[in-house]
């Protein structure tokens, strides 16, 4: 008897693309090819700053996510920027979890995780604390 394995659907990027430029028609997405690039503002609160992120996501890749302006800054001098990887990209899930899947929108899913990560950065900031949880690296 042969086994029937179920894949998930996963999206190509020209519907990833497509799906974010209808949610997000105020962002500035660009077609690229095998993926997009997409500029946009966010405000994680009435009170918090407005950041120019940059989303991109490319097939067969992880998505990243980076902050343009303003720049990001350590608690601390000579300090880390908690939960970020070494391009300065913002570490929004586990991708060994698979959190994230190609099966799953950018448009419905990392804006609104960048959007949380921002706010538990200016948290970070006030308070010392992380309290956006995730695994240390």
């Amino acid at each position: 008897m042969a086994a029937n394995y179920y894949r998930p659907k996963q999206y190509t990027p020209i519907q990833q693309y497509a799906a974010f430029r209808h949610k997000f028609p105020e962002w500035e997405v660009v077609w690229k090819p095998h993926g997009f690039e997409a500029k946009g503002f966010l405000k994680p609160s009435p009170l918090s700053e407005t950041y120019c992120v940059c989303i991109s996501y490319y097939q067969d890749k992880a998505p990243k996510v980076i902050v343009i302006s303003p720049q990001l800054k350590p608690r601390e001098e000579n300090g880390k920027i908690k939960h970020t990887y070494a391009d300065g990209s913002l570490c929004l899930y586990y991708p060994k979890a698979r959190e994230w899947t190609p099966a799953q929108l950018v448009s419905n899913t990392l804006v609104e995780w960048a959007a949380l990560w921002l706010y538990h950065y200016e948290t970070w900031h006030a308070i010392g604390e992380w309290m956006g949880g995730g695994i240390e690296h």
